[in-house]
């Protein structure tokens, strides 16, 4: 077997990486590496990828960090051609979900996580600021829902299945386990429950988190 992901179960970047290998039907090995404590990284792993983060991929002797440059990178060499379309335009639309994910709704979102689930260290819990995370999530989800293709409701993202849909499927997952109400947003929720039904991202998914139950200190 030549083709290696360094991952672990819990990991939302990895996650979006198993997602598109089983949609591939790629084989692969894994290997696992503790979700925390990027740095006490092993001298072994630091060597492959620098910034001790995860994934890592290595396809022979090719290796590759950053999840969303392996999804552009599988699907260019392991037949996936067509979920990362070629067309400037249409390209334009899966690179633009990527990269909202990554720039803007990931790090809205990650505070609240991290006070949500027991999983996720530095979970210590303020009332008034969780809600304020919160809304801060929601004015997120706005946006999303406004740039959703018109079509969501009967496809995906950005219309037909993409590498977008791999990347947000684990952060979906996480906006779902934590009880937040999508019934404002009926593209964003249909895109969610026909997402996280697809057959390869139910054998790839992963563990769930624990959800910290939630108590008011005040």
């Amino acid at each position: 077997m030549t083709l290696v992901l360094y991952e672990a179960p819990l990991s939302s970047n990895a996650q979006k990486v198993r997602f598109l290998l089983a949609e591939l039907d790629v084989a692969y090995e894994s290997r696992e590496v503790a979700m925390f404590g990027v740095g006490t990284r092993a001298p072994e792993y630091l060597a492959i990828n620098p910034f001790g983060l995860l994934p890592t991929l290595i396809d022979n002797d090719f290796v590759l960090q950053e999840s969303n440059t392996i999804l552009r990178y599988l699907s260019e060499t392991k037949g996936g051609e067509e979920l990362y379309p070629r067309s400037p335009k249409l390209r334009a639309g899966v690179d633009r979900m990527l990269d909202v994910l990554g720039c803007t709704f990931r790090p809205r979102l990650a505070p609240l996580e991290r006070r949500r689930f027991a999983n996720f260290p530095n979970g210590v819990r303020d009332v008034e600021d969780e809600r304020k995370i919160e809304a801060n999530v929601r004015l997120a989800l706005d946006g999303v829902e406004a740039i959703l293709a018109p079509d969501v409701l009967g496809g995906y993202a950005t219309g037909p299945f993409s590498i977008a849909d791999c990347a947000w499927a684990p952060t979906l997952r996480r906006v779902v386990e934590m009880g937040m109400d999508l019934g404002e947003f009926p593209k964003l929720l249909g895109w969610a429950e026909r997402l996280l039904e697809r057959p390869a991202w139910v054998r790839s998914r992963g563990p769930e988190l624990e959800l910290r139950a939630f108590a008011d200190p005040h």
